[in-house]
Formats: structure tokens, sequence, C-alpha cells
């Protein structure tokens, strides 16, 4: 009963795609962590939720694999250029709110839980890291897929969702739940 209100609740929300799977079935490359190092997004250093902030790619995947569980959520949307930073980013961030507004909306009923966004935790605006301050919300900060080194492809092939999308973006999230 549980995950049929799961797969409600994403399907109210407006989630494009959505399904729950095995997290053994989550593939993983701990090379992925270079891509963090490289700092495209400007957060490396920057966000608790990002690198080295958030911890190894190890230790963020132990704590994936205490779960038994993951809610893949997919949206695909319009976009005009592909390549324009402020319209993807835009999206994303309502990617990211969807899925919070999900956590918000299951928080009793899945109780334990583990997301993991599209992009870098933005709770807060900035970072209380860029300030030498603790984390405002430490239960709630969320690493993106980059950070836990997921193959994001592989999975959208695992889960039978598109990732390339002609004139459209496609964003992921994950929500690990079911603790072992």
């Amino acid at each position: 009963m549980q995950e049929e209100k799961i797969l409600e609740a994403a399907e109210n929300l407006g989630f494009t795609n959505y399904k729950i799977i095995d997290t053994q079935a989550i593939e993983y490359d701990g090379s992925f962590r270079g891509f963090c190092e490289m700092n495209y997004c400007g957060n490396y250093e920057k966000n608790y939720s990002c690198p080295p902030a958030c911890g190894t790619f190890e230790e963020l995947k132990e704590k994936a694999d205490k779960f038994k569980k993951a809610l893949v959520l997919q949206t695909i949307t319009m976009v005009h250029d592909i390549n324009d930073d402020s319209e993807t980013r835009l999206i994303k961030k309502h990617h990211n709110q969807l899925t919070r507004a999900l956590i918000s909306e299951l928080e009793e009923e899945i109780q334990e839980y583990l997301p993991a966004m599209a992009g870098p935790c933005q709770l807060c605006t900035p970072c209380a890291i860029r300030e030498g301050k603790e984390c405002v919300f430490p239960n709630k900060k969320a690493s993106c897929l980059s950070a836990f080194c997921i193959q994001v492809n592989k999975l959208a092939e695992y889960c039978g969702f598109p990732y390339y999308c002609d004139g459209k973006v496609a964003f992921f999230s994950l929500l690990f739940f079911d603790r072992k």
C-alpha cells in the first residue's frame, strides 16, 4: 500500500515519469566525483550538500545502501536552448521543488529517507558554509546525483525512461526509502 501512495503522489505532483526500484539496480561510478571537482556548477566547497563537505563517494553510497527501495523521479520539460544555463537552472530548480513537495507530502508515510537531487541543495541561498556557519537544515539537505556518482543514463535505461530528449531537458532525482 505504501508504494501505491508514493506513486500516486508523484503522479499528482506532475512528474513525467516515476518508478520504484530496488536500490541494488542502481549503478555507481566513483570516477564521476571528478566532475564535481572540476566545479562546473560552482558549488564545490561552497555547499554542504556538495563535495567535499557532503562526504566521499563511498560515504554517500554507504548511506544509500541502507535503503531497500528508491523512487526514481523524472521531469521532461521543453527548453528553448539546452545550452542556456539560466533557462535550464530554472527548470532544474522547479524539478527539485517538486521533489521537495513530494517529500513533504510523504514524510510521515516513509519516515526515514535519503534524497538525491538534480543539482546542489538550494534550501538556503547562500548556503551557510559560505559564511562559515553550520548547516541550517542538516536533516533536509540533499546531495546531487553527481555527488552520489550515480550513472543516471543507466538508471534511465533500467527504468525505461528517456535520457536524451530533443528540444527538451530531462532531470532526475531519487528518494531512497524502506530502510534495511
